[in-house]
C-alpha cells in the first residue's frame, strides 16, 4: 500500500448509494484499500476497476464478534444501510453503528 494513499471501509455495497460509493471508492487515487463488508457482496463481473485493492468479506450482523471488523485498521468508514421507512430497525444495526 501507498504511504499516501487511504484505507476505507464500506459497509452495506450492494444497495443503490453503495453501489456508487463503491464505485467512486475504486476509481479514486486516493484510496489504495477498499474494504466492502455486507450480508452480500459485489459480483466480480460488476468490478469495472480497481479490483486489485478490493478486499470483500461477507458478514453477520448478528455475530460482528466473528466478523473480523475489529481486526481491521481503516481511515475511513462508509456505512450505506438503508432501513426502510414503516420498518422496524433490529437491535442488531444500532449495535454494528456503535461498534464500528
Amino acid at each position: 500500500m501507498s504511504s499516501s494513499g487511504q484505507s476505507a471501509l464500506l459497509i452495506g455495497a450492494t444497495g443503490q448509494a453503495g453501489q456508487h460509493v463503491l464505485k467512486e471508492l475504486l476509481s479514486s487515487p486516493h484510496f489504495t484499500r477498499v474494504g466492502e463488508y455486507g450480508r452480500k457482496v459485489t459480483s466480480a463481473e460488476s468490478i469495472k476497476s480497481g479490483a486489485d485493492k478490493l478486499e470483500q468479506k461477507v458478514i453477520d450482523f448478528e455475530k460482528l464478534d466473528e466478523s473480523g471488523l475489529k481486526n481491521g485498521q481503516w481511515d475511513v468508514v462508509f456505512i450505506t444501510l438503508v432501513v426502510c421507512s414503516g420498518i422496524s430497525v433490529p437491535s442488531f444495526i444500532f449495535m454494528v453503528i456503535s461498534h464500528i
